[in-house]
């Protein structure tokens, strides 16, 4: 009977078809080609590594496409999102960096403990005061929520990739300069990486502690 009240009706829609609605499916895809990429990765094929890693990027940007177009967005598939963007974008790229840049293994830790602690607190914020996280009052937020935004999450997400190609090779020399095109994307992908973080900072987690503040205020009045 469990069974059975699982796949029921509820409004005309079932649970199977969120679970199985097309972000969501792209979202289990991203997880299989995420745990694949790593298995490689660790066998030192890095080049497979990097294509699923970035598979996974550009994956993540095509189901958040999906949901709004098609109006597929639910919760489960938003808790989803977020639990492959820390694993993939977070967890995964940085485990395999302190494996290969072990110097660096404690700044990648805590900027990764910055990054997973920020954004999380800040959703479960808003979350919990129904706030649209795209109408936040800091300056920063707003700026971000811009067209900046989308250039600090994606120079976010190619820096850590050619940081780990540059392990293994630079790429292809590029005439004149006589320098590999990992590095000459790496860098100022950087600044990418620092806006972000300074966002992830000052941004999402100012703005989670006064929103919790604020709750815990209004309950002892």
């Amino acid at each position: 009977m469990a069974i059975v009240r699982d796949y029921m009706d509820y409004g005309g829609k079932r649970k199977i078809d969120v679970l199985l609605n097309a972000p969501n499916i792209i979202c289990y895809v991203r997880a299989v080609l995420f745990m694949w990429g790593i298995y490689r990765a660790l066998d030192h094929d890095y080049v497979f590594g990097a294509a699923m890693y970035l598979t996974n990027c550009v994956l993540d940007e095509v189901d958040g496409k999906i949901a709004r177009k098609f109006k597929q967005r639910s919760k489960f598939g938003e808790l989803l999102d977020v639990i492959l963007d820390f694993t993939v974008n977070e967890l995964g790229i940085k485990t395999l960096l302190c494996m290969i840049y072990p110097d660096y293994a404690f700044i990648l830790l805590c900027h990764t403990v910055i990054n997973v602690f920020s954004t999380w607190i800040y959703r479960q914020s808003c979350d919990l005061t129904d706030a649209d996280m795209k109408k936040a009052t800091n300056w920063l937020l707003h700026v971000y929520e811009g067209d900046l935004g989308y250039y600090t999450i994606w120079g976010d997400w190619i820096f850590w990739l050619m940081f780990y190609l540059v392990r293994y090779t630079t790429g292809p020399v590029v005439p004149v300069l006589n320098i590999g095109l990992w590095e000459i994307l790496m860098w100022p992908c950087l600044l990418g990486t620092v806006i972000r973080t300074v966002i992830n900072i000052f941004g999402k987690l100012v703005v989670a502690v006064d929103i919790l503040v604020s709750v815990d205020i209004e309950k002892v009045d």
